[in-house]
């Protein structure tokens, strides 16, 4: 419970960098929310575009808009969560869609399971042609924290509501190298429960952006990085910096990396390819599926079997997210 009778419920914590065309729409979802006892804090992370303006257009007393120089996504929502003062904490990205019972439904889990401490949701692709189909996730707390600590996706970061005071507790997000949620949420599946609904409530937009074979690099990395350090904190190790994982990782044989670069292809290929497909372009992006597919058999079914699997079948392991805070799928 809340010390502060004052304050919200809930707070709802966004960071944006450049989020204009799709940030009214995002914000829009948050407005629409049947649970209406929020905050809503935005970080504008160094906005270049029209998003400071936008935010400064808002009229509504539930809004809380920090402005600050651009820092990285981890060092913004650091800043936001001081500012959060709700029992409960709903992140939400700047182009992404909340579904109107989000939150309500969050809110109900959350206070009638006491042992977990973030909860998630199932979602479904959003592109220039509507909606796709849905990710399945898996629901339980075994296997959404065995799918992370293995390099698995198995909870879409945009969609999770967590315990406020557990995850200041945590200390919040780090800050040294991309994917810091995939840290925090191995963290916090040490510290509680995890738990995903099984109902589709967020729609992830789909966009190709600018990631290539180097960034694609970088995420993978620091994902099995984040693997890595809970490890050693479960088996009691000292933690390893990241220079020195980085030393061990390029010191491998030359055929097991080789093998991994190959397997970063493949990853960056299916993701162009979901963004040309949902864009209305099928024909540019079947053929990328294809390819990656020829480079990475196992890999690609995977993603296709967790994409097309029937929701009233058990849900496969999820194959190792390549996109992690940006595009799951």
């Amino acid at each position: 419970m809340n010390d502060n009778p004052n304050a919200p419920r809930l707070s709802v914590l966004m960071t944006v960098f450049n989020g204009m065309p799709h940030l009214p729409a995002a914000i829009d979802s948050v407005f629409a929310q049947t649970f209406q006892d929020f905050e809503f804090v935005v970080v504008n992370d160094g906005s270049t575009d029209g998003t400071a303006d936008y935010l400064a257009s808002l009229d509504d007393p539930r809004v809380v808009v920090i402005e600050r120089e651009n820092g990285g996504t981890a060092a913004a929502a650091n800043q936001g969560l001081k500012s959060c003062r709700g029992e409960y904490l709903a992140r939400v990205d700047a182009d992404d869609i909340s579904l109107p019972t989000r939150f309500e439904k969050q809110v109900a889990f959350l206070d009638s399971h006491p042992s977990v401490g973030l909860v998630g949701t199932q979602m479904a692709a959003l592109g220039e042609q509507g909606v796709g189909k849905s990710l399945r996730l898996p629901t339980s707390h075994q296997a959404i924290d065995q799918a992370l600590i293995e390099g698995r996706h198995a909870l879409g970061h945009a969609n999770i509501m967590l315990r406020t005071a557990l995850l200041k507790q945590l200390g919040g997000y780090w800050s040294l190298r991309m994917q810091d949620a995939w840290d925090m949420m191995l963290r916090m599946g040490e510290a509680a429960e995890l738990a995903n609904l099984d109902e589709v409530l967020h729609h992830y937009r789909v966009h190709s952006g600018s990631l290539n074979g180097k960034g694609m690099r970088r995420m993978r990395r620091s994902i099995d990085y984040a693997c890595e350090l809970a490890h050693r904190r479960r088996s009691g190790r000292p933690a390893l910096s990241y220079v020195q994982y980085e030393a061990e990782q390029d010191s491998r044989p030359l055929v097991s990396r080789g093998l991994e670069g190959i397997n970063l292809h493949a990853r960056c290929q299916y993701r162009h390819a979901l963004a040309e497909i949902h864009g209305g372009r099928p024909l540019r992006g079947y053929p990328r599926i294809a390819w990656a597919a020829l480079c990475s058999p196992r890999l690609t079914a995977e993603r296709l079997v967790r994409v097309f699997l029937p929701s009233g079948k058990a849900h496969p392991p999820a194959e190792n997210s390549s996109a992690g805070n940006v595009n799951p799928a």
